[in-house]
């Protein structure tokens, strides 16, 4: 008798297998993981212990994730199924129709805690929809995901913010043999993201004639392989191709150099990992050349010794705390300071709107803070005429 031929899945975008049972979908990070979740509701149905009104909230975010977030990027599509995981977790066995809000707040407390407030209204925000789509079919009376009870906790803020210039100096003058300085020069001086940057090619991108970059190309993950980038010609948004001056600082940098301004220590396009390993060098780099030694020789060596030896402290040490996105976002705060039109800022940092850059990017520095007081100063200054009674 001859064996049950084997079905083969097709691997999606986001990594998942995926089979499908009459309106149901079933999803595994492994062919068999599917077939077997698939083969599970099949018994459970014959056992009737599945009625169609009583549907999971496991299942029906299977079902539902792939067409409402069809057109959305693989690295993204993967991001909101981590989320939906989450809630699966949790609650993934109760029926829709019968979740609460306590249960969605539980899932917060115990999928959320200590993790960044961003991340967790990105959450709330898939959860919502699912909801949102769960009324609309009939499947729930109301969104619970909406009630005050089922709000999340505050997450922490963290952020990016703007470059001292004590860090400006040493950004331009420290290190500057360092393979990641061109990169840090282009997203302190062109306000670019880390995923442009990676893609910058200088004999391509950049016009020494008439002092500007094109940017043609950006990096995302790679769908199936997740520790590559893929380039290509689509950028985080529709503006992402643009012209940007091609400032001092930075054209000194990169006159003479070809080829991508970041690479792998073997002068191949960077991965994931080699990223984070160049930046990690970067960061030690700057800290050695800020604090005159290595961390690990802090307090070790002859000058520190002789400091101790004599009774005096030993200088503080500095950390180097600037990150990829404080060079982009220093960019745009020396823009809007220096009277850089609100659309022109737009165009160059790659928003679509006003509404990102307000809201997180143009920061009010101290120098902004205090020229803007000084034009109030003549309107309250006192008046020799006099005042009619």
């Amino acid at each position: 008798m001859p064996r049950p031929k084997k079905q083969h899945l097709k691997r999606r975008p986001d990594g998942r297998y995926a089979c499908r049972y009459k309106d149901q979908w079933f999803y595994g990070y492994t062919e068999e993981e599917a077939l077997a979740a698939r083969e599970e509701y099949k018994k459970a149905e014959s056992a009737g212990q599945i009625q169609p009104s009583a549907i999971t909230v496991a299942q029906y975010a299977a079902k539902w994730l792939p067409v409402a977030r069809a057109a959305v990027s693989p690295a993204t599509y993967r991001g909101l199924a981590t989320h939906l995981d989450h809630f699966a977790q949790v609650i993934g066995d109760t029926p829709i129709s019968e979740v609460s809000p306590f249960q969605i707040r539980t899932v917060y407390s115990t999928k959320y805690l200590g993790l960044s407030q961003s991340y967790i209204l990105a959450a709330k925000q898939i959860i919502v929809d699912l909801f949102d789509s769960a009324v609309e079919n009939g499947l729930c009376r109301t969104n619970p995901a909406r009630s005050k009870d089922a709000q999340p906790h505050t997450g922490t803020t963290g952020g990016h913010r703007a470059i001292t210039d004590q860090e400006r100096y040493w950004i331009t003058h420290y290190c500057t043999d360092h393979r990641c300085h061109a990169a840090v020069m282009a997203m302190l001086y062109a306000g670019l993201r880390p995923q442009e940057v990676k893609a910058l090619k200088v004999d391509r991108d950049g016009d020494f004639k008439d002092n500007r970059i094109i940017l043609r190309e950006f990096v995302h993950i790679d769908a199936e392989n997740p520790q590559r980038y893929v380039y290509t010609t689509r950028g985080k948004t529709d503006n992402a191709t643009r012209t940007i001056p091609l400032f001092a600082p930075l054209r000194k940098v990169l006159e003479g150099r070809t080829g991508y301004v970041i690479t792998s220590a073997h002068g191949k396009q960077v991965t994931i990992q080699t990223w984070k390993v160049a930046w990690n060098s970067y960061v030690t780099a700057m800290e050695t050349a800020i604090n005159g030694c290595h961390q690990r020789w802090y307090g070790k060596t002859r000058e520190h010794k002789a400091l101790l030896d004599a009774g005096k402290e030993l200088p503080p040490w500095i950390p180097f705390t600037v990150t990829p996105y404080d060079l982009r976002h220093s960019f745009c705060t020396w823009c809007r300071d220096h009277g850089v039109e609100m659309n022109t800022c737009i165009k160059w940092m790659g928003h679509a709107d006003a509404k990102m850059i307000l809201k997180i990017y143009d920061t009010v520095s101290e120098d902004r803070f205090l020229a803007q007081a000084a034009k109030l100063d003549p309107a309250f200054a006192p008046k020799d005429e006099k005042v009619a009674k």
